[in-house]
């Protein structure tokens, strides 16, 4: 009676071998692990082995080695059978003296022909040919993927102002500046350093007006301004959006800050066509199918946060505000009845129903300390308004720009545990340059 051993960690193919007719021509032993194959060969006194690539506690090259090393069972034959077709391993297995390599599924009346092919002494590896990976594009999974006209993209995420530097590579260093895009629809918020390569972006594109959004006038939030490539085409329009400031219209703003004495280009030289238009709270902008709403933030001078609504879902967005002025204390101790909530009930519900919330956390709880009055949120206090404005998504940006990469890290791990520890389900992740989320 020939006699084969099986080494199959799933236990079917013996079961298969045994109901088939041709069966009844062999002795079958199997083990499912690998240090179980040499005791069952010399037990069974196996003359053909069939191992599986992939055995628990030695793999099936290794074991393969070992039967060619070994005088007394390197005439044993051994068929290799796997789902790991990989060109590596076909390799090793041809080197090694495999007789053959077999895919799984197995094919039983396949395995019972090469069984007769190694008893007649006719069977060899020289047909083993890994199968081409090209596969008919009607036959391969295709995922259904976000459209690349919708999308949230940073192109700054600093505050202050800008920095450079290797210890600023993974988040970035250019001041405010977001686009929203939805199809043909564009609006960006604030014209901070991440302007340029913004205006670079774009600069060829078909759309000949470019809607500008200012949540106030501070130098981090205009100071790429005059590097606005599309500034500089006659073909453009440029609508800037603005607080009506307590000092000095914008476009008067913009026409001081242009002098020759800082920039050698002044407002009234550049050649796109400028339109300022005041921002009132209350009042929503519509720029096609893309709605912006404003909120007073808590910040020095007239700032506003924004709710973007776009294809149905909402967005907040606030750079620069001061939750819970002067609070210090635990998040858990403010419940929902406090003066201290109540005196913030309006952001707060201007930004319940977010779908996401990107809002700065500029000071660490202990930064804060001295820092009261700045003008930026701690941690603690932004994780505040997260919980009462329910908030799911947070994506904290404005990163202070002493915080380098890995104090940002560090941060990020501490804004994850306040969460947790006060019971918040909130996801926080930290945006950097260049982040996009489609819409």
């Amino acid at each position: 009676m020939r006699k084969i051993l099986i080494a199959d960690p799933s236990g079917v193919l013996l079961p298969k071998l045994l109901a088939s007719p041709a069966g009844k021509n062999y002795s079958f032993a199997s083990v499912s692990q690998g240090d179980e194959v040499f005791s069952a060969i010399q037990q069974h006194g196996a003359e053909l082995v069939v191992l599986d690539l992939m055995l628990p506690k030695m793999h099936g090259i290794e074991l393969l080695q070992r039967i060619r090393s070994d005088e007394k069972l390197r005439k044993i034959g051994v068929i290799i059978i796997s789902t790991n077709m990989m060109t590596q391993n076909l390799h090793a297995a041809l080197v090694k003296g495999v007789d053959y390599f077999l895919p799984r599924p197995v094919d039983i009346e396949l395995l019972f022909s090469l069984f007769e092919r190694f008893y007649k002494g006719t069977l060899h590896p020289d047909n083993i040919e890994q199968k081409s990976t090209f596969v008919e594009e009607e036959s391969f999974y295709k995922p259904i993927t976000h459209d690349p006209h919708s999308y949230i993209k940073f192109w700054g995420t600093r505050g202050s102002n800008p920095v450079s530097g290797p210890e600023y590579m993974r988040f970035g260093g250019n001041t405010a500046c977001l686009e929203v895009r939805h199809g043909k629809d564009r609006i960006i918020i604030d014209a901070g350093t991440g302007i340029r390569p913004l205006g670079h972006a774009i600069e060829h594109n078909d759309a000949k007006t470019v809607h500008l959004f200012l949540s106030h006038t501070h130098w981090d939030h205009i100071t790429g301004f005059p590097f606005f490539g599309p500034l500089y085409n006659p073909d453009r329009e440029i609508i800037i959006w603005s607080p009506i400031g307590f000092e000095k219209p914008t476009r008067e703003l913009f026409t001081e800050i242009l002098a020759y004495s800082y920039f050698p280009v002044r407002l009234e030289d550049i050649k796109a066509k400028l339109q300022f238009n005041d921002l009132r709270e209350g009042y929503p902008v519509s720029i096609g199918d893309i709605t912006i709403d404003s909120h007073f933030a808590y910040h020095p001078g007239a700032t506003y946060c924004f709710k973007i609504h776009v294809a149905g879902k909402k967005y907040g967005y606030a750079t620069d505000n001061e939750m819970f002025l002067g609070y210090h204390g635990h998040p858990n101790a403010i419940g929902k009845d406090s003066p201290l909530l109540k005196s913030h009930k309006s952001i707060i519900d201007f930004f319940t129903g977010c779908d996401v919330l990107i809002h700065e956390a500029q000071y660490t709880p202990q930064e804060y300390q001295r820092r009261v009055g700045w003008g930026h949120s701690s941690v603690a206090n932004a994780a505040l308004l997260c919980k009462y404005a329910q908030i799911k998504e947070w994506i904290v940006t404005h990163h202070d720009p002493k915080h380098s990469d890995e104090d940002l890290l560090r941060k990020l791990q501490m804004q994850k545990d306040i969460l947790a520890e006060c019971h918040i389900p909130c996801h926080v992740q930290s945006a950097f340059d260049s982040l996009t989320l489609p819409i």
